[in-house]
């Protein structure tokens, strides 16, 4: 008589040696993004975090804060995740904003080394990982809406490459996070994977339907949430950018010569002329489902920047921002090169070393030209009004905004993000920018701001009464004549005093160790739920900011949503626990129903 023992159809691999070694070489990835993220603010000193877009998510967190996640609109993620993050490790706006540049930036190069790390040599993913990573910077340089919807994306991707049936209900999951921080970017990632798909109906029709099935269902639960951010105060109608003021002013030319000088100006800074020939020399490289991600990512990018620049209907150079399959497959394409000379393998490794230090030579050359967008001269002053806005009536706070320049748009539009920025949190509706007329002859851009901010001005005081005060901020004005306007020459000798929750400068360590903490709490957040999308354990650990930062987003407006006050420190952890807790809770049970049944609990089968 035999015996028969039924054997588990799937073995769990013990761990090697390789595997620790990976993991340690995502350590050291982490480390050396951090570094390269941290540069700016330990270099030069920077206390504010930087690029143009920076002083609209502080005002934006701070109004979400103030109001409710519906005051800031169908971009709602960065806000809702800054605010968790200030409650949970207690730190300022400024440290929080500053540090998500630092830390989504490193989350979206580690997202690409997990993607890549199954598929390609142990010096692709290395190098996929940096240069993506390091790539990061022109959306790390303000554009945090942008950023978070990478690196959400680029978890969903994760989760896809893996091609399990879990696979699309956790991409489903990643994409709705990366819609709800930017929308827009949203039906640019599902136009990418749905081409993917196409790319994969006759070779793989299961991998077409799973990636089908998540951009379906990410498109709905996108659509659920935009939903439920209409409920609730709306944004102001405020213009954040000169971009929008000009198309508000019906300047349809003037924007779209902006458009296009804005793609020549930085064409060459954002895609450095190396990456291109090691990408196209990547492309063979490139298999499975990652190979129709980026050819798919490669054919959007192309078709986005044409459409753009015929149609001047969006900025061109944000298809260019956001192409990072063009740093992977340059990755794919030094492993590559390497291969071509054979023997000489030594000279090649120098020749791709030679032409890796190019391609990051220009990506730090654009970071570490960025700065703040606010000096710390305007913000003392703006903090002075603040404290003057507090002490008076309700009513509408005049800004008046001026410099010679006839092309005054963008100073306007960046001094009312600074000023609002820094306003009591109750007051940021009541700031109106307005632009007084110059007596020589001005441009049709200068004239239509003046006069849509004086038309401003007469509709704020109509809904809600005459001015309360007008101020002249002179780092902000330094033409006008004070009159009768309250005038405020610099910092202020009263300091913060009178202030109501002050706008305060960072200074670099602590913006270095905001940096870490925001890095750990993510992967801490998102471990869970990278080990349910992925089954290597180091994969998911690479992965795990990604995810950390999606679960963030999606569980934090949901919940406040439903009336949790996530600007709390006590709404905050509640949030955390609830988005990082469910992604391990999942794991658990995904861990437990599929371990091999003990030897007892086997059935025998006798074969006599």
């Amino acid at each position: 008589m035999r015996t028969v023992r039924l054997q588990p159809s799937r073995t769990r691999p013990a761990r090697t040696r390789p595997a620790r070694n990976d993991l340690l070489i995502v350590g050291g990835l982490s480390v050396a993004l951090l570094t390269w993220f941290l540069w700016p603010f330990l270099a030069h000193g920077e206390r504010f975090p930087l690029g143009p877009d920076a002083p609209v998510y502080l005002w934006w967190t701070r109004l979400a804060g103030e109001e409710g996640l519906s005051a800031v609109g169908h971009r709602a993620g960065v806000p809702a995740v800054s605010l968790v993050l200030q409650g949970t490790l207690g730190r300022s706006v400024v440290e929080v904003t500053a540090a998500l540049e630092v830390a989504l930036g490193v989350t979206v190069g580690l997202a690409v080394a997990a993607l890549l790390r199954d598929r390609t040599t142990r010096a692709g993913w290395i190098l996929g990982g940096a240069l993506a990573g390091t790539f990061a910077v022109h959306l790390a340089a303000g554009y945090l809406a942008n950023l978070a919807n990478a690196a959400a994306f680029l978890a969903a991707a994760v989760a896809l490459a893996e091609g399990t049936r879990r696979s699309p209900w956790i991409a489903a999951v990643a994409l709705a996070a990366a819609g709800l921080s930017h929308p827009l970017f949203f039906f640019l990632g599902a136009a990418v994977l749905l081409l993917a798909a196409a790319l994969a109906w006759t070779a793989d029709r299961a991998e077409a339907l799973r990636v089908g099935g998540a951009v379906l269902g990410g498109g709905a639960l996108l659509g659920a949430g935009l939903l439920a951010l209409l409920v609730g105060p709306r944004p102001p109608e405020v213009d954040t950018s000169r971009d929008a003021f000009l198309r508000r002013a019906g300047l349809g030319g003037e924007l779209r010569s902006a458009y296009l000088d804005r793609l020549v100006q930085r064409w060459t800074r954002y895609v450095q002329w190396a990456s291109l020939p090691l990408a196209a020399l990547g492309l063979p490289s490139a298999r499975g489902f990652v190979g129709r991600l980026l050819r798919a990512w490669i054919v959007a990018l192309i078709a986005g920047v044409v459409v753009a620049v015929i149609t001047g209907w969006f900025p061109p150079d944000r298809f260019v921002t956001f192409s990072f399959a063009v740093p992977i497959l340059a990755a794919l394409g030094l492993v590559r090169l390497v291969g071509w000379f054979g023997d000489r393998r030594a000279l090649g490794i120098v020749v791709a070393g030679a032409l890796t230090l190019a391609i990051l030579a220009g990506a730090f050359i654009a970071w570490n030209r960025q700065e703040p967008f606010q000096s710390e001269e305007e913000v003392d002053a703006a903090t002075a009004a603040n404290a003057l806005a507090a002490a008076s009536g309700r009513g509408p706070l005049v800004f008046l905004v001026n410099e010679r320049d006839e092309t005054v748009t963008f100073f306007a539009t960046r001094a009312g993000n600074v000023i609002r920025a820094a306003m009591p949190p109750d007051r940021i509706r009541d700031v109106v920018i307005v632009v007084p007329p110059l007596e020589a002859s001005a441009s049709d851009e200068r004239v239509a701001l003046e006069r849509l901010t004086a038309r401003d001005r007469q509709a704020a005081e109509g809904r809600s009464g005459p001015a309360s005060a007008t101020f002249v901020l002179r780092p902000f004005d330094r033409v006008d004549e004070a009159g009768s306007q309250i005038v405020i020459e610099g910092p202020s000798s009263q300091g913060t005093t009178g202030a109501v929750e002050p706008l305060l400068p960072a200074s670099p360590n602590a913006i270095a160790v905001t940096g870490v903490l925001v890095l750990a709490f993510t992967w801490l957040a998102g471990f869970g739920w990278a080990r349910v999308a992925v089954a290597d354990a180091t994969s998911a650990a690479a992965a795990a900011p990604a995810f950390g930062v999606g679960g963030l987003v999606l569980f934090a407006i949901a919940l406040e949503r439903v009336g949790l006050p996530i600007e709390s420190a006590a709404g905050a952890w509640f949030a955390s626990a609830i988005a990082g807790g469910c992604g391990y809770l999942t794991w658990l049970v995904l861990e437990r129903r599929s371990r091999p049944r003990s030897a007892e609990e086997v059935p025998q089968h006798e074969d006599e």
